[in-house]
């Protein structure tokens, strides 16, 4: 059995993440619904690879009924997520994917039943937004135990948004801002609580 799939394998973000994976002795399956540009990266990693689209769940359990992990990186995910967490649970395969969709974290959850039917992870936002920094919270709270409220700022030194953040930002564009209080998602408008802060250099 193959061990990983990257589905969405051309986008800027997928292309990272086979790098990371190859110089980890990984050998990923490459798989995306544009043959040629598919293609060019497997040819670029020396992988293998699938083309299939999303929208025909019989194609989807075929592509992917040997994988044992999907990392799903296709957005926008309110899209594309919900047939490919589907066929993962049909298929017994962990689910994995890079968004930072709230609403897609709220959609996914609604699996939970499912996904532990099928002895399956299903867990979305491995890219920066949350898993990453849920765990340098968590890192942070073990080195401070005694802290009683923790703030976290980051600063990126990237070049903008990847193609795939840019299409999620103009969908939701004109949409308020989300926290989560008292354990509930609540609407607040976009920038209603800002800080200013100093990272030197």
């Amino acid at each position: 059995m193959n061990q990983l799939m990257i589905y969405g394998a051309n986008g800027y973000t997928a292309q990272l993440i086979i790098e990371l994976a190859v110089k980890a002795g990984l050998k990923p399956i490459l798989a995306g619904r544009n043959e040629s540009k598919v293609q060019a990266v497997a040819e670029r990693f020396n992988l293998p690879y699938r083309v299939f689209d999303l929208k025909n769940p019989d194609e989807i359990d075929y592509a992917i009924s040997d994988v044992e992990v999907v990392l799903h990186c296709a957005g926008p995910y309110i899209h594309t997520a919900k047939p490919m967490v589907e066929a993962c649970i049909r298929n017994m395969a962990h689910y994995l994917d890079i968004t930072g969709e709230i609403d897609v974290f709220e959609l996914l959850q609604t699996y939970d039943y499912q996904a532990k039917k099928a002895a399956i992870m299903v867990l979305p936002g491995c890219g920066f937004d949350v898993v990453p920094t849920d765990c340098m919270a968590k890192h942070l709270s073990e080195q401070m135990p005694d802290a009683t409220h923790l703030s976290l700022a980051f600063a990126s030194k990237g070049g903008g948004l990847s193609h795939g953040t840019a299409l999620t930002a103009i969908e939701n564009f004109g949409e308020e801002g989300k926290i989560r209080l008292n354990g509930q998602i609540t609407n607040r408008p976009i920038g209603h609580n800002t800080k200013s802060l100093k990272f030197g250099s």
